[in-house]
């Protein structure tokens, strides 16, 4: 008689002496097989495992394969690998391998005691086990814990990169971004300006410097809740008038600036320049109050192969806007003196 057959009590078949409810506790996923290979006795979780309501009777064959080691097939190849670590798969589990042991019988049988390998947590969910469904020495159910923990640390940790990289995301809008009017502000402008200037090709691009004609007088007689609707307004203008390619910015108070790549020629810029005028002089309504504002521009052309820095094509830009003010406002003027290339020493950054 084996040594599991001397320590448990219990009548079995044969004279092997088993105590049922032992098993099941300490084995509940075991399974006890006869010389000639039919089950005649199986732990209640065995039998969860293959899905059915009972192995006891049927072939161990059309239960459990052994798929290692290798040519094991019948009890005496099972018995021939006691003790010995075996890969088994059983009926319904598909490719999920169980972890089992043989221990002799003393009747010349076997039993196998079967544990879950990898694959746990999908086998678990497949089968819908418990807690009850293991032995209370069983490892299994401290590691689906972990697992558990793992994947609610793992959502969490993914959660709270998403809003890091959310809150990086507006605080990255926020920096480039005017708060009163939504457009790009003077950082965003530099940065934008830097880049055409590092690969500009084509036929260059050109820059409008655009400043609002008797703004102050809005602020200073109705508030600055009206002039900041005003700028508001004066920015969705802008953005109606300009082409989704160019770059409108507010650089400070009513200071406008566009960046038009592809800007055409020198009359269509003009066009643009006096359409804006056009549409910025007509009359803005806030809360009743009739405000009327006008633009003045001045504009550079930065033609390929242009060496200057951004600062100075605002600069070159800002000239222009000057002759348009002197000229009595409400005027676009073009600097032609930065209209053709130049060569000097300076290189955007």
């Amino acid at each position: 008689m084996g040594a599991l057959a001397k320590v448990v009590g219990g009548l079995a078949p044969d004279g092997v002496h088993l105590d049922g409810d032992l098993l099941d506790m300490l084995m509940p996923m075991h399974v006890a097989v006869t010389v000639d290979g039919h089950i005649w006795r199986s732990g209640p979780t065995a039998a969860k495992l293959a899905g059915v309501p009972a192995l006891v009777g049927g072939a161990l064959g059309e239960v459990l394969s052994i798929k290692r080691p290798t040519g094991v097939e019948t009890v005496a190849d099972i018995l021939g690998h006691a003790g010995v670590k075996l890969a088994v798969q059983m009926l319904g589990l598909g490719p999920h391998n169980l972890k089992g042991v043989a221990v002799p019988l003393g009747d010349g049988g076997v039993l196998i005691n079967l544990s879950l390998g990898a694959g746990v947590a999908e086998i678990v969910a497949k089968r819908d086990l418990k807690n009850k469904d293991f032995s209370p020495a069983d490892p299994t159910v401290e590691m689906l814990y972990m697992f558990e923990v793992q994947a609610v640390l793992m959502r969490e940790s993914k959660n709270l990169n998403l809003r890091l990289q959310g809150q990086k995301t507006v605080a990255e809008e926020q920096a480039y971004t005017d708060s009163l009017t939504g457009l790009a502000n003077r950082r965003a402008l530099q940065n934008h300006l830097a880049r055409l200037l590092r690969r500009n090709r084509g036929d260059g691009f050109a820059v409008m410097q655009i400043d609002l004609d008797f703004f102050k007088a809005v602020n200073d007689t109705h508030g600055h809740a009206a002039g900041d609707f005003v700028l508001r307004e004066v920015s969705q203008v802008l953005l109606d008038v300009m082409r989704a390619t160019d770059m409108v910015a507010r650089i400070g108070g009513d200071e406008f600036v566009v960046v038009l790549p592809e800007y055409g020629c020198r009359e269509a810029l003009e066009l643009v320049g006096n359409r804006i005028i056009e549409r910025v002089r007509q009359p803005i309504l806030f809360e009743g109050i009739e405000c009327r504002v006008g633009a003045s521009i001045g504009a550079t052309i930065v033609p390929v192969g242009c060496r200057r820095g951004p600062e100075t094509v605002l600069s070159d830009a800002d000239r222009a806007l000057y002759r348009s003010k002197e000229q009595g406002r409400g005027r676009y003027n073009l600097d032609l003196e930065s209209s053709a290339p130049t060569g000097g020493p300076e290189v955007a950054q």
